[in-house]
């Protein structure tokens, strides 16, 4: 596909509807324009949803930690044990565990 747009005198440009409608943007979402090898590369915007949004913001029980809960999220607690015992990445530095208030 193939599409030419005017640069207006303040440098915007308007997004034919046939592209709009490939990326399946609308009025006021967001659009990244990336470089790769001499190329501009237009890729939607895609909302990232909270942390909080995707875990909950409910309390864990008292009875639960935050490992028991990832190990039952993920469904597989061999994997989680695969994991630990994996030798930390070269990029990453591993610090001392802090204890959480609380905590004993």
């Amino acid at each position: 596909m193939t599409v030419s747009a005017k640069i207006s005198s303040k440098g915007q440009v308007t997004l034919p509807r046939e592209i709009r409608e490939r990326l399946g943007v609308q009025d006021r979402d967001w659009v990244r324009f990336e470089v790769e090898n001499g190329v501009v590369v237009l890729y939607p915007q895609r909302d990232t949803p909270s942390f909080a949004g995707m875990v909950g913001l409910s309390a864990l029980p008292a009875d639960q930690s935050a490992v028991s809960t990832i190990d039952a999220l993920r469904h597989d607690p061999a994997e989680r044990a695969a994991l630990d015992a994996a030798p930390p990445h070269p990029n990453i530095t591993v610090l001392d565990t802090i204890p959480v208030l609380g905590d004993t």
